[in-house]
Order: C-alpha cells, then sequence, then structure tokens
C-alpha cells in the first residue's frame, strides 16, 4: 500500500484586502511556476465575486468575517469519496463554531447537507469545496471556507436565515484567533481523510447532521416536485439518503434536492 500522508501544517500564505476569490486565488496559484504547498491558505478581507455552492454568492461585509481558502493535495482519496473534504472541513467549522459560543448555543450546531454549518435553523457558515482530478484520484483540492464571525448587517432576505457568532454572543471576536483555532481543527480532521479512517469521519459527520432521522419537506431540483422524507444520513460518496413518507428510500446527489 502506499504511503498515506494526512500530516498538514496550515498556514497563512497570503492576505488579500480584497479579490474575485480567494479559492480563484488558490488554483492560480496552483496553475503557477512554482504551486504552494499543502496547508497553505489564501484569505481575504473582501471577495468580489466570493462563490457559494452553485450559482449562490457568499454575502459578507469586508472585514468583519472570515472568508479564507487552503490547498491539500489529497492523492491518497479516490475520486468517489470525494466528499469527505466536505465532511471534514464541515466537522472543522462545526467545532470552531460551537467552541465560541454558550453550551446551550453550541448544542444546536449541525451540518447541513451538503456544504453548511447551522445554528440552530440559521447558517453561519459555508464551504465550496473544488477539485482537480488525476485519473482516479484527487489530484488537488481548494477547500473554500466562509464563517460569519462578527457580521451584523444581513440583507434584508438573510436576515432571519443567517448569523453569526458575535450577533448569536452580543460580543465582537478576533477574526485572527477564530481562523487560528479553526486551522488547527483542520489539521487534526485531515487525518480523518486517511481511507482507513473514513468510517470513522462518517460516523462523525452524521452525529451532527441537520434534520437527521427527523421528517422534513424537500423538493426534487429537475422536477420541481415537493416531498415529505426524513433523512436518513449521507452515503459514502456524498449522496443523500432520504426515507420516502410513502415508503421505501432514495439517495439524491449535490444539486438533486433542495431543502424546503
Amino acid at each position: 500500500m502506499p504511503l498515506i500522508n494526512t500530516t498538514l501544517f496550515p498556514k497563512v500564505a497570503r492576505h488579500y484586502g480584497e479579490t474575485d476569490g480567494t479559492n480563484a486565488e488558490a488554483m492560480r496559484a496552483i496553475s503557477g511556476s512554482e504551486p504552494p504547498t499543502a496547508g497553505a491558505v489564501y484569505r481575504a478581507d473582501e471577495q468580489t465575486a466570493g462563490r457559494g455552492q452553485g450559482t449562490n454568492r457568499w454575502h459578507s461585509t469586508p472585514g468583519d468575517n472570515l472568508t479564507f481558502s487552503m490547498v491539500v493535495y489529497p492523492d491518497h482519496l479516490a475520486v468517489d469519496r470525494i466528499f469527505a473534504l466536505t465532511q471534514l472541513s464541515g466537522l472543522a467549522v462545526a467545532e470552531t463554531v460551537a467552541h465560541f459560543l454558550s453550551p446551550g448555543l453550541a448544542a444546536t450546531v449541525r451540518l447541513k447537507w451538503p456544504n453548511d454549518v447551522y445554528v440552530g435553523d440559521q447558517k453561519i457558515a459555508g464551504i465550496l469545496v473544488q477539485n482537480g482530478l488525476r485519473g482516479s484520484s484527487v489530484s488537488w483540492s481548494v477547500i473554500g471556507i466562509g464563517l460569519n464571525v462578527n457580521e451584523a448587517d444581513f440583507p434584508e432576505e438573510l436576515s432571519d436565515k443567517a448569523t453569526s457568532l458575535a450577533q448569536l454572543s452580543s460580543t465582537l471576536f478576533s477574526t485572527d484567533e477564530v481562523l487560528n483555532f479553526l486551522l488547527a481543527r483542520l489539521a487534526q480532521n485531515y487525518q480523518l481523510s486517511d481511507p482507513r479512517r473514513l468510517k470513522e469521519l462518517g460516523h462523525r459527520y452524521q452525529g451532527l447532521l441537520y434534520r437527521h432521522n427527523l421528517p422534513g419537506r424537500y423538493q426534487e431540483v429537475e422536477t420541481g416536485t415537493y416531498f415529505f422524507a426524513v433523512l436518513r444520513g449521507v452515503n459514502e460518496i456524498g449522496q443523500l439518503r432520504l426515507e420516502l413518507a410513502e415508503g421505501g428510500e432514495r439517495m439524491f446527489s449535490l444539486r438533486e434536492v433542495r431543502f424546503v
């Protein structure tokens, strides 16, 4: 079996006052003449074209929050296990959020499939993982994270759907302190990307899964059809497992279903 190296030392390589997007900066660096080392972090105070999943945009008041991307080279991961990067990153963010909240609020931190972190029913962070593939393995990955730290000025359409550490705690935080804690959690959790530990990663992810074992309303993206189901978990390739009200279980991949 080839040597598996899951040791990671995250470190800020570039800190931008403004950029189009930290994922874009990281990917430009990867394709440059001197690709960054594993753990290189690209951080920005403001993103002019910050992305979420699909066509979503990430709202952030300049300087108030954390928007950064980290480069990794997970060539030990098969392409069909690539969701592990979203899982371990989500766990790291959830652990960080819980660390800076009161115990009561920390107990409500959840991972909303596929790539959001919630406190109760409000979004506090999002994750966007982009990958370069080589054959049946992953050549490089960029893990992009947006975490609402001191945000207090959400657009009206997000005011009841999003939150920040500051809003939940009625106090301001040092973004550097939050970042350092989060990078330490990413380094620790990256060890779970070892193929021999993916089952452990899956159990930990499922333990924080939003709506796990609860009934809810969903919409199938392709048809627009609404339906009720119980969320039973996420399978090893990252598909959502929904037990339908009329019986039976269906698997949904990214962008095939949305929460209502």
